[in-house]
């Protein structure tokens, strides 16, 4: 054990450099160094949101503005059983667009095919794709320019159904003014309206898994069809309308002024609406109608006091959903925010104008309906997702900026006027 515990001690003790005394340490000491000193904090400047008042230019809006009939170009580029999948979603599409001509752009070998399913009223052929192998990893300049010489009747929407985004930027090229697709994550296409690329977003994530490849492509002709539905007049909305109360005779009808919001940080100021109010009232003999929950009444008051009495109606807190949405059918047009009265009135499709705070995704959450244009000061801090207007750090600019004079030509823009002269 003595003999063992020589050994291990030898192991363990530290060798001496060569040449050196053993007795002295083997790593040489750190000189000591003056501390340096510590360079002064530089101070970040504060990013100040930007503002820029002015109308919203929905996708909803523009696919409203292509009328009752829009032209379609389907484009499936791709494989014969790639077509096959996506007949599902073209049927939908004929469904969905009877009234509208459906042309469909397709390999050269597909197009007997698709022309004898009786889908489309002209199919034309482009050879991008090879029918066997896969296709280039990214649209050759040669390309688009042999797909913008193909001289195609211009349409009002292409719908690109291959699923993949790798030919996505082939409709840039093609004489349409709306185009539907998918988009991969992290890449950027001027897509009008989309829905995010699937199979290898979740491959990615490991966390979802992808849709049947059919049912994608259904689900993208679906979105198009509901975006199209919601932006044309329908007057079976089913919104449930109770009685309209007892109004006064008002000879140019009236406009509903919704001026309340769940959240205080949707608010636009008393007076900004007080002085709308008057605007309005100084054209032809328009009447006003307030409308709001029973804890809104002071603030229609407020707004309503020292105006015109046979001009001006306060029904705060004297309707529930059903009269407020009777009341909204009857309007000429109807003023809110972000809120249920403007969701109301798109979907009665009553000329809205829905001043949209910075609160929620403008994208995600305006109203959609035939006439609707949504007055927003494009702060670059929104959505700020913020529940209490104290936490706001930039004064409320999202609404502060918008002017009664901002809300006015929101208006003009749904074609109103009264007594023959339109709002400006």
């Amino acid at each position: 054990m003595a003999r063992l515990r020589d050994l291990l001690t030898a192991m363990w003790r530290p060798s001496a450099p060569t040449g050196g005394d053993a007795a002295s340490p083997s790593v040489p000491e750190r000189p000591v160094l003056p501390p340096a000193e510590a360079e002064p904090a530089q101070p970040v400047p504060e990013l100040l949101p930007s503002f820029a008042p002015g109308l919203w230019d929905s996708p909803l809006a523009r696919l409203a503005a292509l009328g009752p009939a829009p032209s379609l170009l389907v484009v499936k580029l791709d494989h014969a059983g790639d077509f096959v999948t996506a007949l599902p979603a073209i049927r939908r599409l004929r469904e969905a667009f009877p009234a509208s001509r459906l042309t469909l752009l397709c390999a050269p070998f597909m197009r007997d095919f698709a022309a004898a399913t009786g889908l489309f009223d002209a199919v034309h052929g482009f050879d991008y794709y090879p029918a066997r192998g896969h296709p280039p990893a990214s649209v050759p300049d040669a390309a688009l320019a042999a797909v913008a010489a193909l001289d195609l009747p211009a349409a009002d929407i292409a719908i690109d159904l291959r699923h993949a985004d790798d030919a996505r930027a082939l409709l840039a090229a093609l004489p349409v003014g709306f185009r539907v697709g998918f988009a991969g994550l992290g890449t950027r296409h001027d897509l009008d309206l989309a829905l995010p690329e699937m199979e290898a977003s979740a491959r990615a994530s490991g966390l979802l898994a992808p849709l049947p490849a059919g049912v994608r492509l259904s689900a993208l002709a679906e979105v198009l069809a509901s975006a199209f539905r919601a932006v044309q007049a329908d007057p079976a909305a089913p919104i449930p309308l109770g009685a309209l109360p007892v109004l006064p005779d008002f000879p140019e009808g009236y406009v509903v002024l919704a001026p309340g919001a769940r959240l205080a940080i949707k608010l636009w100021p008393m007076e900004n609406w007080r002085a709308l109010a008057e605007r309005l009232l100084g054209v032809g003999a328009l009447g006003l109608v307030l409308t709001g929950t029973a804890e809104e009444e002071p603030l229609c008051a407020a707004i309503a006091a020292g105006l015109p009495a046979d001009r001006v109606v306060n029904l705060a807190g004297r309707q529930d959903l059903a009269g407020l949405a009777a009341v909204i059918d009857g309007a000429r047009a109807v003023v809110a925010l972000d809120s249920a009265p403007a969701h109301m009135a798109a979907a009665l499709g009553r000329p809205t104008l829905c001043l949209f705070s910075g609160l929620a995704d403008i994208e995600s959450w305006a109203p959609a309906g035939p006439r609707v244009a949504v007055l927003s000061a494009h702060a670059s801090c929104a959505p700020c997702l913020l529940s209490d207007i104290a936490q706001c750090a930039h004064g409320h600019g999202c609404m502060t900026r918008l002017t009664p004079d901002h809300a006015l030509e929101g208006l003009a823009t749904l074609g109103l006027e009264f007594a023959g002269v339109p709002l400006h």
